[in-house]
């Protein structure tokens, strides 16, 4: 039987991100575990937030994958506040990234946090969660095949069948 593990993405994705996920869909698959992700594998019949603690109590592990959901091409951060900043062209991901990586966390389950190159805010802040933060151009998908993910890819499957 497959190991579990929730993949937190966002539903709307480009082709490119399209095969992003695949291909990690298929490495998983190739370790013996199955992605989970609601709306995509699971529909439930429940409010989105009952629904991921479902099926997250469900899960050996999660994976974040932070692709760009929304580009702020010109703003302000913190407006009115002496922290004030003009922002331009941040890519900030989907909110749930960040309640489902909170959800994960407080459950203990070993995670594993990757984000495109750009992404920023919340669980891809380093230091948030005391996980390292993979950074990758997610629209190439030989990423997957980089020693530099493939080990941290490795331990952290090593901490999932511990779980």
């Amino acid at each position: 039987m497959a190991i579990n593990i929730f993949v937190s993405r966002p539903n709307a994705l480009d082709n490119n991100q399209r095969s992003t996920v695949q291909i990690l869909q298929e490495l998983l698959e190739t370790r013996g575990m199955s992605a989970r992700t609601i709306g995509a594998t699971d529909f439930p019949n429940v409010s989105p937030m009952k629904a991921v603690e479902h099926l997250m109590k469900e899960c050996s592990g999660a994976v974040i994958l932070g692709f760009p959901q929304l580009i702020v091409q010109k703003g302000i951060s913190k407006p009115n506040t002496q922290q004030e900043t003009s922002i331009k062209n941040k890519f900030l991901p989907t909110p749930w990234n960040h309640i489902e990586s909170s959800m994960a966390f407080m459950l203990q389950l070993p995670m594993l946090v990757i984000r495109n190159q750009g992404v920023e805010g919340g669980i891809f802040d380093v230091g948030t969660t005391g996980h390292f933060i993979h950074t990758f151009d997610l629209n190439n998908q030989d990423w997957v095949k980089e020693h530099s993910f493939l080990q941290p890819f490795n331990e952290w499957h090593k901490e999932v069948l511990r779980k």
